[in-house]
């Protein structure tokens, strides 16, 4: 074999709806299959907090009764919740944690995408709004000022990636890459001890073709998150609408075939990868450029088809590396 060849160890867990892996190379610590395990099971404790579809997390408990009462969630809901809302704020609206009715109205949240009526839409917008989010710091509570709901779709993987990765790191875990259903990603050191390039190596796909490689991203103590309406569309009329619904307006967004988000927290990426999608690249060229620490990257429809054009913004020549062909 040769000794270039990527060889490590993987462990596998499924979570969230889909699957986490912990890859660790051969020359991991000895605790570190161990601690590889312990993170996947925090991960999976996680989803018991933070699942909508558990009636007994935080957050189904939180859409119950949200509009009644102070609602008591764990310091796990509610640091993700905060988070979620600093980034609705930042975003302006782009990211929202509220927005799953959007989603229902359009078929996507049970995979059937249909054409809502404009009534369908406007009755759904009334049920979105992450300022109707109210916390009582004091007494880790939630409420609602709304009629909302929240679902974590959008930031809950990278949520409990970053856990994960503190559990690693603290535990002396140093060269290491997990990743939940493979949209988000954190690395850390490197991929095996001899190499040069600097981090782990990611393929980047094109979003429609997925044997077909456009490049390498080389992630190392940062994260990823990919989004894209590749796998979920539907046709109407001769127009295609994607999942990907923008919580300002209720209508699918338009535009990139996917965004890649790199920044040094995985809840970070995933989120802002839906938000600056939902931007579009003018936009979100302009929010990057004032954001040193965050990384962009769209895959766009070339002038004819099959093609893909790439824009970049704050990726330089040693993160990203485009194919030949």
């Amino acid at each position: 074999m040769n000794r270039r060849d990527p060889i490590w160890l993987e462990f596998t867990r499924m979570a969230m709806a889909c699957q986490f892996d912990v890859l660790l190379h051969p020359e991991h610590p000895e605790h570190g299959p161990e601690v590889a395990v312990e993170a996947l099971e925090l991960i999976e404790w996680l989803e018991q907090m933070l699942s909508v579809y558990i009636p007994t997390s935080d957050l189904s408990r939180l859409n119950m009764r949200g509009q009644e009462t102070w609602v008591d969630v764990s310091m796990s809901a509610f640091e993700m919740l905060k988070l979620g809302c600093d980034i609705n704020q930042q975003t302006q609206g782009c990211f929202d944690m509220t927005a799953a009715k959007l989603s229902e109205a359009w078929g996507f949240s049970s995979r059937q995408g249909r054409m809502p009526s404009e009534l369908q839409i406007a009755e759904s917008l009334a049920q979105v709004g992450s300022q109707h989010i109210e916390f009582d710091d004091a007494h880790r509570k939630v409420r609602f000022a709304g009629p909302i709901a929240v679902n974590p779709g959008g930031i809950g993987k990278g949520y409990a990636i970053d856990q994960a990765v503190a559990m690693l790191r603290d535990r002396g875990i140093e060269d290491f890459a997990i990743h939940g259903g493979k949209s988000s990603v954190s690395a850390y050191g490197k991929q095996l001890l001899e190499q040069i390039e600097p981090g782990w190596k990611i393929a980047v796909r094109h979003p429609e073709q997925s044997e077909r490689i456009l490049g390498t991203l080389f992630l190392r103590n940062r994260s990823l998150g990919t989004s894209g309406p590749a796998n979920q569309f539907f046709y109407f009329k001769g127009e295609r609408y994607g999942h990907i619904i923008d919580p300002r307006s209720g209508w699918p967004a338009r535009g990139a075939l996917s965004v890649t988000v790199l920044h040094p927290s995985a809840a970070w990426a995933d989120a802002l990868a839906t938000a600056m999608y939902v931007m579009g690249v003018e936009k979100s060229l302009e929010f990057c450029s004032t954001r040193p620490e965050l990384g962009y990257l769209a895959i766009l429809p070339g002038k004819r088809d099959g093609e893909a054009q790439i824009i970049t913004c704050n990726i330089d020549q040693s993160t990203w590396v485009a194919s030949r062909d």
